[in-house]
């Protein structure tokens, strides 16, 4: 091409010369191993068992490469090994859809990479690579120290990209100074972009898929099942109240409501929730649950889950997301990906008046009553006439009698279970009780269901909100009584203190064997009235997990209306934020436009006392009409000012000799003195205007 161009005339400019190249020290190559290690383990649990193993094992070829310094693997294994990668990821996935899929790409990607790698440029593409690897775990963990760890990670991968990258050998501790500098410096950028950029609405197809979050209330109800979660810790979500939180004996979640039984097993009707019909009442309820002054207003901060129903205090009054369906249940027409969050107003009265077209689904059951059971209810039916009395009966079965609460209850008889339950184990889990109870009223002819959520939750004060743990998932009944459902908690009868205080003092009581005993009393007082260690430890963990709170509301689930809700507590109208956060992105563009091109202005300098003394000497000969440059030495400005001043030779020479001295001799004890001394000559010098020549 060149030669052509060249008879033509044209010639281009010389091709650039490569960069001097290097190989990395083996040190940094180490540090680099030890880095990849980290992510792998960090990534570990995530990629299947066969990709992590494979990636380990390439990741260990490589370092017995390192430690022997022996020569990278053939072109041909890389190939091989290229496409095992490729065949693993569909196997285990089917395709690259989805995080755990392209996640697991990038660990095999690095590994592979940092195989075959052998000059700077191919390490480079590594610790770009362990980039993307570190941003991907906010899609998985996006918790403050999961943050803080992924920063520190950042740092020491740019202290490794500035160790491969430069041929001068760099120590750690410089290369992390540097690292630390360019990452602190960029945070307050990322920050403002972060809050004030503006926020878009929507959903978009080239976005790539998330994997949903497993976690879930069942939509069946089996006795036993629901008392496996009363040990873990796992948050479900975290309301945020406007104004005083309720007790906890008031805090009831409502999340579904099942409607079908089968031997002592419940069941949500997921078909019935759409009928024309069920949607007819649900309009109506609507329409009737405008929200009163008295209602109790809060904001839920919900963790991902696969779940369609969102729990809501009972019971709701108004919502911001889903629907609410016949049976007062919200569901939506599909599971969130991530954290996410919501709004309601709820009546905290236990009944809520409705019309129930169809009540015979409601007292069917597809067991039926042993002859001890039936005894029972022919006992309730003779005593009592109406279906109030009917069910506060059956209520008091259950507190007359000996029956307790446990956390591991005992199994049931697989033919007979209420039966069983009634008279024989007596214990049980929430589940049990409101199970025996609905059924029972069933067999009353009293139409009746059985309501899944969540009951009470951890109160934090600092923060004013309440963390409602998979441990508080609870279940009640309700009554359909003279046109009104009505609550009924057989719990708070068999255990009044998981309701007024919580599962956390249930557990306390749990663990120290104190459930039902004389000393039930003095425990809980212990435990909600802590000795000082305990008191201060507690403050700590809930001041800690205000801290976690505030992080998820501001940064994890920061969307669209968290930013408008920003704006207004910085006087900014919502209704225009689209308007408002240009204005601020524009002022932020400008300010950082003008501290750049100031850094760019050139800066005085700033001058010593002797230069200061010095300034003001040039400044009276200029005043004479003497032009002195610049660039003059003291000596040449002696020289110029003798030749239309000699009889100043004597004051001349002294302020020259002792500017000379004290600029450029030694420095001395008395060097004030002399300084003082030589701004009073100067001072007392009287250098006559020189006389211009007429024309």
């Amino acid at each position: 091409m060149r030669k052509l161009l060249a008879k033509f005339n044209i010639n281009l400019p010389p091709m650039p010369t490569a960069p001097p190249s290097h190989t990395p020290s083996h040190q940094t190559l180490v540090q680099l191993a030890a880095i990849i290690t980290v992510a792998l383990v960090m990534h570990f649990s995530i990629a299947s068992v066969m990709i992590a193993s494979f990636s380990v094992a390439v990741f260990g070829l490589k370092c017995v490469i390192l430690w022997k310094r022996l020569k990278s693997p053939s072109q041909w294994l890389m190939i091989l090994l290229t496409i095992l990668s490729i065949g693993l990821i569909l196997m285990s996935y089917g395709g690259w859809s989805g995080q755990t899929a392209g996640i697991s790409f990038l660990v095999l990607l690095v590994s592979l990479k940092f195989l075959e790698s052998q000059t700077v440029r191919d390490y480079f593409v590594v610790c770009l690579i362990l980039y993307f690897l570190a941003a991907s775990s906010f899609l998985f963990n996006s918790s403050l120290p999961s943050i803080l760890l992924v920063v520190a990670y950042t740092i020491t991968i740019t202290a490794l990209l500035f160790k491969i990258t430069n041929p001068a050998p760099i120590n750690a501790i410089s290369a992390l100074k540097a690292s630390s500098g360019l990452v602190l410096k960029a945070i307050p950028l990322a920050l403002f972009l972060f809050f004030f950029f503006p926020r878009l609405q929507g959903d978009f197809g080239f976005l790539p898929s998330l994997d949903k979050g497993e976690t879930s209330l069942e939509n069946s109800l089996v006795a036993g099942e629901m008392a496996s979660s009363a040990f873990s810790t796992e948050l479900a979500f975290q309301a945020k109240f406007e104004g005083p939180i309720p007790p906890t004996s008031r805090l009831y979640w409502r999340a579904k409501v099942m409607n079908e039984e089968v031997n002592f097993a419940w069941q949500v009707s997921l078909s019935n929730l759409i009928t024309p019909n069920n949607t007819r009442i649900a309009q109506q309820m609507r329409e009737q649950a405008a929200p009163e002054p008295s209602d109790t207003k809060y904001e839920i901060l919900h963790q991902s889950s696969s779940d369609l129903f969102l729990p809501y205090l009972d019971f709701v009054r108004s919502y911001s997301k889903g629907r609410v369906n016949y049976d007062y249940s919200v569901s939506v027409k599909r599971s969130d990906q991530g954290t996410f969050s919501y709004s309601g107003t709820s009546s905290l009265a236990p009944s809520f008046t409705t019309d129930e077209p169809a009540l015979a689904p409601l007292i069917a059951t597809e067991s039926r009553p042993t002859a001890r059971i039936q005894a029972l209810l022919s006992e309730i039916t003779d005593n009592y006439t109406s279906d109030a009395a009917r069910a506060n009966a059956v209520y008091e079965y259950f507190r007359n009698n000996e029956f307790s609460y446990s956390l591991l209850p005992p199994g049931l008889d697989e033919f007979t279970p209420l039966d069983d339950f009634l008279f024989n184990t007596r214990t049980g889990y929430c589940e049990h009780y409101a199970s025996a109870f609905t059924t029972l009223l069933r067999w009353l002819k009293i139409p009746s269901r059985v309501v899944v959520g969540y009951q009470g939750g951890t109160v934090n004060r600092t923060g004013n909100f309440v963390a409602v743990s998979y441990s508080d998932a609870h279940a009640w009944s309700e009554a359909y009584i003279n046109n009104t459902w009505v609550r009924y908690d057989p719990t708070a009868v068999i255990s009044p203190e998981r309701i007024e205080f919580g599962m956390d003092a249930l557990r306390e009581l749990w663990d120290n064997d104190l459930i039902g005993s004389n000393a039930t009393g003095q425990a809980l007082s212990d435990f909600l009235n802590p000795s000082g260690t305990t008191r201060a430890w507690r403050k700590m963990l809930e001041s800690w997990s205000n801290v976690q709170y505030q992080w998820k509301k501001w940064v994890v689930d920061y969307d669209f209306e968290t930013q408008q809700e920003l704006l207004s507590k910085f006087g900014l109208s919502a209704k225009n934020s689209l308007t408002s956060l240009v204005l601020i992105l524009s002022s932020g563009v400008f300010i950082l436009l003008s501290l750049y091109f100031w850094q760019l202005l050139p800066k005085p300098k700033k001058r010593s006392e002797l230069q200061k003394v010095y300034a003001n000497y040039l400044k009276k000969i200029k005043k004479s009409g003497l032009l002195v440059e610049q660039s003059d030495t003291p000596n040449e400005v002696a020289r110029r000012l003798l030749l239309t001043h000699p009889a100043l030779k004597t004051q001349i020479a002294s302020i020259t000799s002792g500017y000379n001295e004290l600029s450029y001799g030694p420095k001395k004890t008395d060097s004030r003195d002399r300084l003082s001394e030589l701004n009073q000559a100067i001072r007392q010098l009287t250098i006559k205007r020189i006389k211009k020549p007429k024309k």
